[in-house]
């Protein structure tokens, strides 16, 4: 059998495009490798690189490196028009650069000239070159085994460091921009964002407020909390813990192609079936979802729902049947994939289950060490970070009326006399009316609010 080169020339090029201390990781375990088993060690070092080699822009690329590729490429697909003067001949080569570098074209459903305009804009190209690469590199992250407890916990650093420049970038443009309304008033991006849900305390309160309306509805009805977490299969798992959690091993079943997103969309697309089941059987259910990530990148949801006594195990059966139709038979999915808890209120109120959830995933308040021993703030800002490179919604209400309408109802100072009075019990519901006799009407309630628009089971 006739060796591979090995020769420091060769091992470079294969390391040359990767982040520098990844490379020096691979080189140090061909190192190890080379003398004990050579072939083994070209192998190795030839199939953990081969998936980074043939992207058109380095894993170590900047943003500004990023940028200049979409100027380019937006000016490549431009150039185009001088040789296809055929609006379908022109999409079609301007399609085949897009697929060249890795990116999806509009969609065909797009119209010709919209189509066209997006893949010119030098700022839809930046977009999506900042995404894919964002992904390819956490993927390799991941896939590299860079991510877990030991090493880089829930996102990679470079996927931090990216995240965090891309904030500091985004508030320089918030307070550098001004807005001027109707009346000649100006306020800042920033100023306006500290009082939406832009702000995380603002974004934390709001969730809270709303769990805890839930909560006291569900006291009101006579309603039982369920705690669920439900969790993917083996397979998008980079590695394993054995001996209570204290050893991290490689997961022999991991999938590449299985990466945090795909996980997502598997969860949300499992818990679709569950909704329409439980539609189809009239169990209904409400509360919040929470996405959250494991060590080493996996998403799993934790989801506070409340129901009716009776209908309790009925949803927990449902449930539990769609969690286990992927690859049943695997060691430990029965006990791991999806886990209940009845929540009991003699240790504590069902929002108190949930909250610290709500706080790592937004801006650690709170939280002096999450479960993995970091500090509280360091953790929520992997967290979003994480979040942020993948596309993960982590946040989803179950049920109760729409929070869009809530929202709106607060920017309002007085709803007109001659409205439903409807509207009038959800406007005081949403608003903090100062001086008023009734204790529940001195801050917004979420339980009012969604009495006023017909109660939990209302839909939208």
């Amino acid at each position: 059998m006739q060796r591979m080169p090995a020769d420091a020339e060769w091992v470079s090029g294969r390391v040359a495009d990767l982040p520098t201390h990844w490379g020096l990781d691979l080189v140090r375990q061909w190192e190890r490798w080379k003398d004990r088993d050579y072939f083994r060690a070209n192998t190795e070092l030839r199939e953990a690189t081969k998936p980074f080699l043939a992207e058109p822009l380095p894993l170590d690329a900047s943003d500004s490196a990023i940028c200049d590729a979409a100027k380019n490429l937006a000016e490549r697909c431009f150039s185009r028009s001088q040789l296809f003067h055929d609006i379908p001949a022109l999409r079609a080569a301007m399609e085949r650069t897009c697929i060249g570098q890795g990116i999806e074209p509009p969609a065909p459903k797009v119209a010709d000239r919209a189509a066209l305009a997006r893949m010119t804009c030098e700022l839809w190209w930046r977009r999506k070159l900042r995404r894919r690469h964002g992904r390819i590199v956490e993927g390799g992250a991941i896939r590299l085994g860079r991510v877990g407890r030991h090493r880089d916990l829930y996102v990679s650093n470079e996927g931090l460091k990216a995240r965090q420049q891309q904030n500091a970038r985004n508030t320089e443009t918030l307070e550098g921009t001004i807005a001027r309304n109707e009346l000649g008033q100006e306020f800042t991006l920033a100023e306006l964002q500290a009082k939406s849900t832009g702000n995380k305390r603002v974004k934390r309160c709001e969730l809270m407020t709303r769990m805890a309306g839930f909560e006291r509805i569900a006291d009101q009805q006579g309603h039982v909390g369920l705690f669920l977490t439900m969790t993917c299969p083996s397979r998008f798992h980079r590695y394993r813990t054995v001996k209570g959690g204290k050893v991290v091993i490689d997961n022999p079943n991991y999938q590449p192609e299985a990466t945090p997103a795909e996980g997502q969309r598997y969860l949300a697309k499992g818990w679709s079936r569950i909704r329409a089941e439980l539609k189809r059987k009239e169990l209904g259910i409400y509360g919040f979802r929470i996405a959250e990530p494991q060590h080493d990148g996996t998403p799993h949801w934790h989801m506070l729902l409340f129901c009716m006594p009776e209908h309790a195990e009925r949803i927990e059966a449902v449930i539990y049947k769609q969690a286990l139709q992927d690859t049943p038979d695997e060691p430990g999915a029965k006990q791991h994939r999806c886990d209940f808890k009845r929540i009991d209120k003699a240790k504590g109120s069902a929002t108190g289950y949930i909250a610290k959830y709500i706080a790592k995933n937004i801006d650690g308040s709170h939280i002096d060490r999450d479960l993995e021993g970091c500090d509280g703030k360091d953790s929520a800002q992997r967290v979003e970070a994480w979040a942020a490179r993948w596309g993960i919604r982590q946040f989803q209400q179950i049920g109760g009326p729409p929070v869009g309408v809530w929202r709106e109802l607060r920017r309002i100072a007085q709803i007109e006399p001659n409205a439903p009075e409807c509207l009038h019990a959800a406007h005081a519901a949403a608003n903090k009316r100062k001086g008023a006799a009734d204790e529940d009407s001195t801050s917004a309630t979420w339980d009012k609010y969604c009495e006023a628009q017909g109660g939990v089971f209302c839909g939208r």
